[in-house]
């Protein structure tokens, strides 16, 4: 039976998949032999004019209108001879990255149509190979950057299906060709349609996933690699980076690749946002791009469904206990007694509509009335846990204290956290960065980070840069003010905060100190103070008529007593000097230098899914607005039942 030729090419497609380039300068298929000759084995590798050489694929830099000619091997590992057809066609990036060939039959466009092989069909005996001349040829008009073809042997057969049939196939091996085309260079790569969901839990206090997809587009003219970072934020939580996001290795110009991220232990804050971050990496030997970070953002909504259905199943029991209240009399439900057509004026009884309000009177005002003073305290808590304000415990020093927006940063406190604080955050804030500031570090235990004399050493697992990217910015400008705040893992109750501050002088260079001349944010040498053998009372005002001479220079000027208020006096004094990320003493500055506890994760530490709530330190607008909603939930539901006659109050409560 002949196959249709619908068949014929969606077997061909699905063949094409076993087209491999990587393997090595031989490519090779092998297809079961129908004749019962065993395996038909063949592949093709670039050559000379006399045998095949070890280049890996082809590749040209020409200028347009100019011609190459070279050779291409075929080889037969069979042992029969075998009779293949050999082609070029246009390349492909298929959806995952991968490098392909289109089909047999389909008509190639680019470069795959500039190239003519000096036989199309070859006979190749057994164990045995054929040398293929063919010529590429660059049309005159041909726009500059790369181009890219395969040159393809393939080999014709037949088999049957399942149901007996007749079903021709295509079995295809092929290599590369690269051409860049002289003239203008223009790289280019873009985010675009990134779109995230998010998969909620069970927990009303718990974290949930969320999913991004995103594209990847080659908008240049030239081959590029792409390393992508993806991560999630909210008010609540993040930045949660998400894992194994897979490098794209070469990514044809105009040609796309849609990739999938996932990250866990994201918590519902209602509104979050993914950030996708994109760095071009050179292909093929080519020199770095030098292209900015392409980014990409996408809001997505993460309301806790679980935490809001809190209230209205709390009123909803309380509904459920009004109603079996209601039904239970004293002594059981009784049938009413006979209407007597001659009543006696001395016999009286209570309507059945009054005893039942005044049992609802009874039960429903107090049960009521708890219900929303518990749901108003609730959000009360946490509405004023949020407006804690912090004491400030001391400063930061910042280590290298210059650099650039790649470095990376250890944050040194002048002093411990309370004993009362085993948990601490740090933010950022800035020209770019939330009002509220940014966590780049999570919720994370004390006892990780080493100490530095007093204090703490707390290594930034990410650059400034990411930091900005992160953000949704590309200029880093002006001061930016780091924060630690010791505080417990759940709740809260914090004990005071770290501050610290570094200035951008430009886009990519940094200083602790402000270039405008103001003292540095910490002073590195010994406190000002006067000389200790000119002491004066503490208890004896000093006289205001008496001024010093301006002339003379004061005990506290002296280059002995003070540091140099730039903070960067004498690079010998930082122990090498280092500015480039590195370390100034030891290599504490390295984020993988510091005992191991610089990936510092947002998520805590053996608190499972119920201490998500403290994962980062909660935004005061994304706590209010919850306990505004649990409050409104309660009184709706309230609101609901007096309405359908379940609750009764006394004082008029009940008018409608």
């Amino acid at each position: 039976m002949t196959s249709t030729p619908s068949t014929r090419t969606l077997v061909t497609a699905l063949l094409t998949c076993l087209l491999v380039l990587f393997a090595g300068p031989t490519v090779h298929a092998s297809v079961q032999d129908t004749g019962g000759k065993g395996r038909s084995t063949f592949g093709v590798q670039p050559s000379g004019p006399k045998k095949p050489d070890r280049r890996s694929d082809f590749s040209y830099s020409a200028t347009p209108g100019a011609a190459v000619r070279d050779h291409i091997a075929v080889l037969n590992h069979s042992a029969r001879p075998l009779t293949l057809k050999v082609y070029a066609s246009d390349a492909f990036n298929t959806a995952d990255g991968g490098f392909d060939l289109l089909a047999e039959g389909v008509r190639s466009k680019d470069a795959g149509s500039w190239i003519r092989t000096a036989r199309s069909r070859v006979v190749i005996p057994a164990r045995s190979r054929a040398v293929v001349p063919f010529t590429l040829t660059v049309p005159a008009g041909v726009a500059p950057g790369d181009h890219a073809a395969g040159l393809v042997a393939s080999l014709a057969s037949s088999r049957s299906d399942v149901k007996g049939d007749r079903v021709a196939v295509e079995q295809r091996v092929g290599a590369r060709v690269h051409i860049r085309v002289a003239g203008e260079l223009k790289p280019g790569l873009a985010v675009q349609d990134v779109r995230a969901t998010y998969h909620g839990t069970a927990n009303p206090f718990g974290t949930g996933s969320a999913t991004v997809t995103y594209t990847v587009r080659n908008t240049g003219n030239i081959r590029l690699g792409a390393r992508g970072t993806v991560r999630f934020a909210n008010s609540v939580s993040g930045p949660l980076r998400a894992p194994g996001v897979e490098t794209i290795k070469g990514l044809l110009p105009g040609n796309s690749v849609r990739v999938t991220a996932t990250v866990r232990g994201l918590f519902p804050a209602v509104r979050s946002t993914a950030t996708v971050n994109l760095d071009a990496i050179p292909v093929g030997g080519d020199i770095d791009p030098a292209l900015p970070s392409a980014t990409g953002s996408a809001g997505f909504w993460t309301v806790p469904w679980a935490l809001l259905a809190l209230p209205v199943l709390a009123a909803g029991l309380t509904v459920a206990l009004v109603r079996r209240r209601r039904r239970r009399r004293p002594g059981g439900p009784t049938r009413p007694a006979p209407t007597d057509p001659h009543p006696h004026p001395s016999v009286t009884s209570v309507p059945k509509e009054a005893k039942t309000s005044m049992l609802i009177k009874r039960f429903t005002r107090p049960t009521a009335l708890g219900l929303a003073s518990l749901l108003a305290a609730v959000g009360g808590v946490l509405m004023l846990g949020t407006s804690a304000q912090a004491e400030t415990l001391g400063t930061l020093s910042l280590t290298p204290p210059t650099g650039t927006d790649t470095s990376s940063v250890t944050l040194s406190t002048s002093g411990p956290c309370p004993e009362e604080a085993d948990y601490l955050i740090v933010k950022v804030a800035g020209k770019g960065f939330p009002a509220e500031g940014q966590n780049v570090v999570g919720n994370s235990e004390v006892a990780i980070y080493p100490s530095a004399g007093e204090g703490l050493d707390i290594p930034l697992s990410e650059t400034m840069r990411d930091y900005a990217n992160t953000a949704g910015f590309k200029t880093l400008e002006g001061r930016y003010d780091f924060t630690v705040t010791c505080r417990k893992a759940f709740g809260e109750s914090t004990f005071g905060d770290y501050e610290g501050s570094m200035w951008f002088t430009s886009n990519t260079a940094y200083q602790d100190t402000d270039p405008d001349g103001s003292e540095p944010t910490e002073p590195t040498g010994p406190s000002e103070s006067p000389d200790p053998t000119e002491s004066t009372d503490p208890t004896e005002p000093a006289d205001p008529s008496e001024s010093p001479d301006p002339t003379d220079p004061t005990d506290t000027a002296s280059p002995s007593d003070t540091a140099d208020p730039t903070g960067t006096a004498d690079p010998g004094t930082t122990d090498g000097g280092s500015t480039d990320g590195g370390s100034t003493d030891g290599g504490s500055s390295d984020g993988g230098a510091s005992g191991g506890g610089t990936d510092v994760t947002t998520e805590v530490s053996g608190g499972g899914d119920g201490g998500s709530l403290a994962s980062t330190g909660s935004s005061t607008g994304a706590i209010t607005l919850i306990a505004l909603a649990l409050v409104a939930a309660g009184t709706a539901a309230v609101w609901w039942a007096r309405r359908r006659g379940l609750l009764t109050f006394v004082g008029g409560w009940n008018h409608r």
